[in-house]
């Protein structure tokens, strides 16, 4: 019966959000060990897929529970947690041999000790079971991928889709990986990884009707070759001042050649570098926008200050706008991460009319909000999240308190969560089908979840932590030159980049 060792390291940084991660936030959304990390969440995004491994290899085996540490979108991992996520990883694996490992990464994520929390987790692993066990790890399309993650893992596999719907394919893809890895006993695959010198924002970049559609079909048709363990495109986190900062492509496999030619592949992503086709809103113009549209609701990415990005969630410019216009029948419904707002509504109560500070306490580009709501109502706010984000990911906001202002109906919540999905707002008591805007704190991935009962869609932009216009963002430990930052006109003149192995 082989041993196979399963653990998870999962959070995606925004190295401009001030507001670091901490240990409690792991805590938040499950951090356990051992035969908790299978008994509890095996039924949990990529984790479910790593379930696939016994059928794959036609044997029953034996699960070694390492680490299971999932937090929502942040700022950076505080002080010394990353090397305690790390040791609680690989503590198991100096005890007992294993025959293989999979992990759960992400692979754009950041500590204040250091930026490739990804990198260094594997590289610990590494150690811990030595040179001939194979590793394999599962990354978000946005991943950062460098030459350590690269060197420490014998395969990496990354989603295929953007809105993320493949957490449990992409973690059968990975199971799949080392089953063909353990058959091939003693044999090492190729890699061929490239870094690309361009960050850009998703604007129009979804796997399934953007720019790259075509592309995607194309890494995807290439993975169906049997000899062709991983072709996956990481088009990086863009709100992520790190060194080495760039789109990857890489490909593993057993053939003499990659499945891919690195020169189109990137050649093809660097000319659609300056691709945008998104019209922003100011949160000015917002109200005026929606109401052009028949019907509601009309769903709004708040892109600015998207919780799905990393950013704080608490950003005014917004709600500012919003409750000095009129709007009409419906109102607008919005949340924001506010837990001393929570505390201050608890404390008067339900029914209450209460003067809060809103926001403009974590997001750096705007001020607290003075305004008097009205107190609706108080608990818990918890969802299950299937779908863009998740898949069965049991997600707990804190404590919430939802109050009125006017038109506006505003969901107070102490903990950041998924700003894409309308559970959010359902977990709060409201039905987001009733109100003529709803706004969504992601800056592409809202769009499955709203889509199929939106009457119209808005994108609305401020200053943030999520800015979509990556210009204006003060990159200071990136590489250089990197696309926008620098005038390139050919990737071949960022010495730094190109191919990785």
């Amino acid at each position: 019966m082989k041993r196979i060792a399963i653990g998870q390291i999962l959070q995606e940084t925004n190295t401009l959000n001030p507001v670091l991660t901490e240990r409690a936030d792991f805590e938040a959304y499950g951090l356990v060990q051992g035969e908790r990390v299978v008994a509890e969440y095996g039924d949990v995004g990529e984790l479910a897929g790593f379930a696939a491994m016994a059928d794959l290899l036609d044997e029953r085996l034996d699960w070694i529970g390492l680490c299971r540490a999932v937090a929502w979108s942040g700022g950076p991992l505080s002080g010394g947690l990353m090397a305690e996520l790390i040791e609680l990883t690989i503590a198991p694996l100096i005890v007992s041999p294993v025959d293989g490992v999979l992990l759960s990464l992400h692979g754009a994520q950041s500590s204040v000790d250091d930026p490739d929390v990804s990198g260094r987790a594997l590289e610990a692993v590494r150690r811990a079971v030595g040179a001939a066990t194979p590793i394999v790890a599962t990354l978000d399309l946005h991943a950062n991928v460098t030459p350590l993650m690269v060197e420490a893992a014998d395969v990496l596999v990354g989603y295929h889709t953007f809105p993320h719907t493949d957490h449990v394919e992409c973690g059968r893809r990975a199971a799949a990986a080392l089953a063909c890895l353990l058959r091939r006993e003693g044999e090492k695959p190729r890699v061929w990884a490239h870094k690309i010198p361009m960050v850009v924002s998703s604007d129009g970049r979804t796997t399934d009707r953007g720019v790259q559609r075509q592309l995607w079909s194309r890494i995807v048709e290439a993975e169906s070759d049997a000899d062709v363990l991983s072709a996956s495109l990481f088009m990086v986190q863009p709100w992520f001042d790190v060194p080495g900062l760039g789109w990857t492509l890489y490909q593993a496999g057993f053939g003499g050649e990659p499945p891919l030619r690195p020169e189109e592949v990137v050649g093809e992503c660097w000319q659609s570098r300056h691709h945008r086709e998104t019209t922003f809103v100011s949160p000015d113009d917002l109200v005026a926008a929606a109401r052009r549209i028949e019907g509601g609701p009309v769903a709004v990415s708040e892109s600015h200050d998207a919780t799905n990005s990393g950013a704080p969630g608490d950003s005014t410019a917004l709600l500012r706008a919003l409750v000095k216009e009129r709007i009409g029948e419906g109102g607008a419904l919005l949340f924001c991460i506010d837990p001393e707002s929570v505390a201050d509504c608890e404390a008067a109560g339900v029914g209450a009319e209460v003067e809060l500070a809103i926001g403009g306490k974590r997001d750096p580009f705007s001020e607290p909000l003075a305004m008097r709501a009205r107190v609706e109502a108080v608990g818990d706010l918890a969802f299950t999240l299937s779908g863009h984000g998740g898949h069965n990911l049991p997600v707990h906001m804190g404590r919430m308190a939802r109050v009125t202002i006017g038109e506006v109906t505003l969901v107070l919540a102490e903990n950041t969560g998924p700003g894409s999905s309308p559970l959010l707002y359902e977990a709060a008591g409201v039905d987001p089908r009733d109100y003529k805007i709803v706004v969504a704190k992601s800056p592409e991935g809202f769009r499955r979840d709203y889509e199929p009962f939106a009457a119209g869609i808005l994108y609305c932009a401020a200053p943030g932590c999520a800015t979509p216009f990556l210009e204006e963002v003060d990159f200071t430990r990136t590489t250089r030159p990197l696309f926008p930052k620098d005038n390139l006109d050919d990737p071949s003149q960022a010495e730094w980049a190109g191919a990785m192995t």
